[in-house]
């Protein structure tokens, strides 16, 4: 089971539109921010935020906000009936092979395509 902050959900069941909270909250939180989470649940929060939009809420509602309230379970998906196609080694951290870019990699020269110094110096870089 999973607990997600379902601001959405509490805003439709109480008749407020996201954008009524964006103008109450005006100055305190981003715009985006309350969109996005009267959009979807959001997987991490800042409390502080929380904390904000509940007060602004309560305002709104003229009633005590709890967040217990604006919480969602979500069931965690029940993935026992997946397999692996048969043949499909198992995954062996031990064996993983480790990416590494050093950014010290030589350049690599197409023949026929002109060198980046050709490119800049005739001012193709400029789209």
């Amino acid at each position: 089971m999973t607990l997600k902050l379902n601001l959405g959900s509490y805003l439709e069941q109480h008749n407020i539109t996201a954008y009524r909270l964006v103008k109450e909250v005006e100055g305190q939180v981003a715009p985006n921010t309350v969109y996005s989470l009267a959009r979807r649940p959001a997987q991490r929060i800042d409390l502080t935020t929380v904390g904000v939009l509940m007060k602004a809420l309560e305002r709104l509602t003229g009633k005590k906000v709890e967040f217990a309230e604006m919480l969602e379970e979500q069931q965690t998906p029940d993935l026992s009936h997946l397999r692996l196609a048969p043949g499909t080694p198992a995954y062996d951290p031990g064996k993983a092979r480790k990416f590494h870019y050093s950014g010290m990699g030589t350049p690599v020269k197409i023949e026929g395509a002109p060198s980046i110094t050709d490119v800049v110096s005739e001012g193709r870089d400029r789209g």
